[in-house]
Formats: C-alpha cells, sequence, structure tokens
C-alpha cells in the first residue's frame, strides 16, 4: 500500500469544508485478476452444482432426435471451475507466503497490534462508523481474517468435491492412469469417514457451497457499506486496484 502524490480536494456537504484525498494504491493487478477469476468460478461452480444435484431444466427436445446433454456440459463446466477454483487457490497461497510485494501472512500474526485492530474494525462496523481507530490505507483486519475463513471454505468445498469426484471412477482407473485416483483417494477418502460416507461428504459438499454464496454475499454487502460509510471509495479497489483516503484521517491515524 502506498500513498500517491497528488492530493485531491473535495467539498463535503456534510461538514461544509473543502477536505483533502490522496490516492492510494491498495492491490496489483495479479491480485485483481485472481479476485475476477474466483468469483467467476464460484458463480459458475455454484449453478451448475445446483442443477446437478436437481436437475431444473429440460434436457430433451422435440425440435432434435438425440437430447441436448445439458447434464454431460454441467459436470464438465463444474469440473473444469472448480479446477480454476483449485489453481486461483494454490496461487493465492503462494502469494500469502512469498509474494515479493506484500505477504499477507504477516496481516494475519496474532500480535497485539493486529488484535487491535481488527477489534476496532469490528466496533467500527457495529456502530455504524462511529468509531474508526485503525488505518484504513491497510486492508481491514476484520475482511482479512474473514477472507481466510472464505479459504477454508474453499478448501472443504474442493476436498469433498473430489471425494465425489473419485467415486465415479470404476476400478481405480482413468485416461491419466491409476496414479490420478490413488492421489484422489489418498488426499481425500479421509473426508467419508469424518462425514460419514458419501452422503454426508454431498451434504457438507452442498452446505458450504451455500455457506460460500452466504459470505459473498455479506462481502458485497460489506463492501458497499464501507464506500458509503467512509466515503473513501473502497468498492473501486477491485476495479482499478486504489482508493482515497481523506488526508487529515490518514495524519491522524483513525
Amino acid at each position: 500500500m502506498t500513498l500517491d502524490t497528488p492530493t485531491y480536494s473535495k467539498h463535503s456537504t456534510k461538514t461544509g469544508q473543502v477536505e483533502a484525498y490522496q490516492r492510494v494504491q491498495r492491490v496489483t493487478t495479479t491480485w485483481r485478476i485472481i479476485h475476477w477469476v474466483q468469483a467467476l468460478s464460484v458463480v459458475v461452480c455454484f449453478i451448475t452444482g445446483l442443477f446437478i444435484a436437481k436437475p431444473f431444466i429440460q434436457t430433451s427436445s422435440i425440435y432434435s432426435a438425440l437430447p441436448f446433454p445439458i447434464m454431460g456440459w454441467s459436470r464438465a463446466l463444474h469440473f473444469y471451475g472448480a479446477m480454476i477454483l483449485d489453481t486461483s487457490m494454490i496461487l493465492i497461497a503462494y502469494l500469502y507466503l512469498f509474494s515479493r510485494s506484500h505477504r499477507d501472512i504477516t496481516d494475519l500474526r496474532p500480535t497485539p497490534e493486529h488484535r487491535s485492530a481488527f477489534k476496532e474494525a469490528a466496533l467500527n462496523f457495529i456502530t455504524f462508523n462511529r468509531r474508526r481507530r485503525f488505518d484504513t490505507t491497510k486492508r481491514d483486519p476484520l475482511l482479512a481474517v474473514m477472507f481466510v475463513l472464505l479459504h477454508l471454505l474453499l478448501l472443504l468445498q474442493a476436498l469433498t468435491g473430489l471425494q465425489l469426484y473419485v467415486a465415479n471412477f470404476s476400478d481405480n482407473l482413468s485416461s491419466v492412469g491409476s496414479w490420478w485416483p490413488q492421489f484422489l483417494h489418498f488426499t481425500t477418502d479421509w473426508t467419508a469417514t469424518v462425514f460419514g460416507g458419501n452422503v454426508g461428504v454431498r451434504m457438507t459438499h452442498l452446505t458450504a457451497s451455500w455457506l460460500i454464496i452466504a459470505w459473498a454475499v455479506f462481502h458485497i454487502y460489506y463492501e458497499i457499506w464501507r464506500t458509503i460509510m467512509w466515503r473513501e471509495g473502497d468498492v473501486g479497489i477491485m476495479f482499478s486496484g486504489s482508493k482515497y483516503v481523506r488526508v487529515k484521517d490518514d495524519a491522524n491515524g483513525s
């Protein structure tokens, strides 16, 4: 996060004063691409997953001699979307640990400073912005923890999904060899034990899907809430990579 030198002035209708703003670079282009790829993958996987669980579209047509293979396409899109989502999670884990610009894993250390910032961010949300005692130029610590919870849900979703996927292999054979089913069994069979068989795994997979959608709804709401309450353009971070911070707030550290 860096402050650009240009300063922008804006007349505040609330205070009647001219307020100075500076543009803060928050995320890189790489992070923005990953963010939108993940968002699109989640939407594709959710819609196709609903159809796979309970088909809600007629798959045959009176104008065609053969039924349109919509279930096959849904399964394929679901699988490809999941693979893209899993790959993006691996990339995010790498950037969290080894990024040259900013290693986000450092923001999750339970230091007194980070614990205090998390508490203040939560109080800021609960009190409707009547109390803001943390640096808004940096990542919101409350949102940082929320993203960790999201990726834990995505990891659970991936493991349970792969367990359901490998259960359809006959004789543990695949087009790329027997090593692939064996690897999937080795990494995901524990989910069948923990959740009581494939029925429990399927229910866990569906439950995690709805929790991820609930998280996405809260995330969108929270970004809009911050934009309205803070008046710093937070909703544009994942479009332009930057936001605007009042100079006086930044100087006071509030």
